[in-house]
């Protein structure tokens, strides 16, 4: 199990593109990074997890392959 960490969830960038996919040419088609808003930021950082991300990239790429299979399962 993972320990959970405050500064290890904080990410700077809402989906980092390691440089290995950078010299590929892949790029970030994830949301724009968005500005904190001083009100909230230490809240967000705390409830706003790394999981939520790896949730919603794992559920467009879901979307996405069954947006490829479906037309193929219809007659």
């Amino acid at each position: 199990m993972k320990s959970h960490d405050p500064q290890q969830s904080q990410d700077k960038v809402p989906d980092a593109v390691s440089s290995d996919r950078l010299q590929k040419g892949e790029r970030n088609e994830g949301p724009a990074l968005e500005r904190p808003n001083p009100a909230t930021e230490t809240v967000d950082k705390v409830i706003t997890p790394t999981e939520v991300k790896e949730l919603e990239n794992d559920t467009r790429e879901i979307n996405e392959r069954l947006r490829d299979v479906e037309p193929k399962l219809r007659p």
